[in-house]
């Protein structure tokens, strides 16, 4: 029985398969990083030591379209063009922020915040209200961290995700 030939038109037909499968590749990934998940690096020790430099993080976009950043959740913040901060959300909307003797109280209450070295030292901040439509974030490292006591809350529509889990070392929160 004589071999079948492969023909011109096949050779291009299957090309062409192989292109459309890319190229819906391509089209998938660019959507799932524009309006779903992203990978960030921690550009800032501000977070230390929960978060160290360089460390790629996970974010997932979609954590508030149907619900608010809640306290203790780390975020991505979009302070300006192609400026993020990676932070902790610590007031929500509503309530009256106030750091004294390096300690953060909300409504009055002592905030307990087990995530933080116990020797750090910071000023006093606030009273401070924050806003319907708004959040007040704090870095871990606080001494060393450009948050919502220097550039004020954080309007709910400039969280870009929650950050879900760490890439290296892989660990979540």
């Amino acid at each position: 029985m004589a071999k079948k030939e492969a023909r011109p038109s096949d050779a291009r037909s299957e090309a062409w398969e192989w292109i459309k499968t890319l190229l819906l590749a391509v089209f998938t990934a660019l959507i799932i990083r524009m309006f779903i998940f992203e990978v960030v690096v921690v550009k800032q020790s501000s977070m230390f030591p929960t978060l160290e430099e360089n460390q790629k993080l996970g974010l997932l976009k979609t954590a508030y379209w149907f619900s608010e950043p809640d306290r203790g959740d780390i975020v991505v913040i979009k302070i300006s063009k192609g400026k993020d901060y990676v932070k902790r959300v610590i007031g929500l909307p509503g309530e009256t922020i106030e750091i004294r003797d390096s300690r953060v109280y909300i409504d009055g209450e002592l905030l307990e915040e087990d995530y933080l070295r116990g020797d750090l030292v910071y000023p006093d901040f606030g009273p401070v209200r924050i806003s319907e439509g708004a959040i007040f974030v704090l870095g871990d490292n606080r001494p060393n961290s450009v948050d919502s006591r220097s550039i004020g809350e954080i309007k709910t529509e400039n969280v870009k995700g929650r950050v879900v889990f760490r890439l290296r070392p892989f660990r979540g929160f």
